[in-house]
């Protein structure tokens, strides 16, 4: 009886886990995918996020530039996530329905109580239906300022004007759609990257299957539409600088598109102005040497503030008003 107490007791022992209680592995499911966002109370993201799964990991991303970094807990459907974007940083909760295709959860900022909450249904790609406004490079062949798309499952068609048309097929897991397009000039390939969200999208286009791009094309819809538009700063300046650098009282621009190139007593600068953006970044030379400059435009374009740096590690303020307007502040 000893015996047998002694012997059930050591099979016991060696059958027990080391360093603690038993878990379940991670749960059988893939995070990774679009997925299509309702947020309640504040909102951290609306529309798609993306996330990938490697092992119990999970990333993702959502927005303009939002990341999510995270973890399964052992044995769970939960991931304990963080969450980073530019209004800064903090805490997230996510919980997987069993067969992986739905989510819910809540979010906050450092140490407080949860901000606001969200549910998720899985999509296999975004939803690219909507009119988009369009800037287009490369030729005559589009000539219109706007897109219409409609799409069923993964196939996308729409047309860009009288007589055009375009046919394309959503990729499952990169936000593209390839395909082709035909109109009264021509016709080709076309190639469009679409943002998360759906809501702008950039891209490529051409002539001949296989060739080289013609040239680019993006387009913005929604509430994005109204920053398509490329704010024209060319013209003269009056400037007062702080520091040794530009000391001049006036800088005249010159401007082709978003490339801004301007002139000022023993100096030049050059920069780039985006489509959408009052920022003009770049560089300049002057006597006091070399360097980059920020300059932020008021919406009207009629002054700008911004500072500079040089390679000398001086650096300073300067601020511009408009005195000779070539043509009107915001050109669509």
């Amino acid at each position: 009886m000893i015996r047998y107490l002694v012997t059930s007791l050591a099979i016991a022992i060696v059958m027990l886990p080391v360093g603690g209680d038993p878990q379940s592995p991670n749960p059988a499911i893939n995070a990774t995918g679009n997925w299509n966002v309702n947020p309640t109370g504040e909102a951290l993201a609306s529309g798609m996020l993306r996330l990938r799964q490697d092992g119990s990991t999970v990333a993702g991303s959502y927005g303009q530039g939002g990341t999510i970094n995270g973890k399964f807990e052992p044995g769970t459907l939960q991931v304990d996530a963080t969450w980073s974007d530019s209004r800064g940083n903090g805490w997230m909760t996510i919980v997987f329905t069993a067969d992986g295709n739905r989510f819910s959860g809540q979010w906050g900022r450092p140490g407080s109580r949860p901000s606001g909450q969200f549910d998720a249904a899985r999509s296999i790609y975004p939803i690219v239906t909507g009119r988009y406004h369009v800037n287009v490079t490369g030729g005559t062949d589009f000539t219109t300022r706007e897109i219409t798309l409609r799409q069923l499952g993964f196939n996308v068609v729409g047309n860009y004007g009288p007589g055009t048309q375009l046919n394309g097929t959503m990729a499952l897991d990169s936000n593209t759609m390839t395909g082709t397009w035909q109109g009264s000039s021509g016709h080709g390939w076309i190639k469009l990257k679409f943002a998360d969200d759906s809501k702008s999208f950039e891209g490529t286009w051409g002539l001949v299957p296989g060739s080289e791009p013609s040239g680019e094309m993006t387009g913005t819809t929604g509430d994005n539409a109204q920053n398509t538009a490329q704010l024209w700063v060319k013209g003269l300046w009056d400037v007062a600088s702080s520091g040794a650098a530009f000391t001049t009282s006036s800088v005249k621009f010159q401007q082709e598109g978003q490339t801004v190139i301007g002139s000022y007593i023993g100096g030049h600068l050059q920069g780039t102005l985006p489509r959408g953006s009052h920022v003009l970044t770049g560089t300049w030379r002057d006597s006091h040497g070399t360097g980059s400059f920020v300059f932020k435009f008021a919406s009207d374009g009629r002054s700008f503030q911004g500072t500079w740096a040089a390679k000398s590690h001086d650096n300073g303020s300067i601020i511009g008003k408009r005195v000779i307007a070539a043509m009107p502040a915001v050109h669509k």
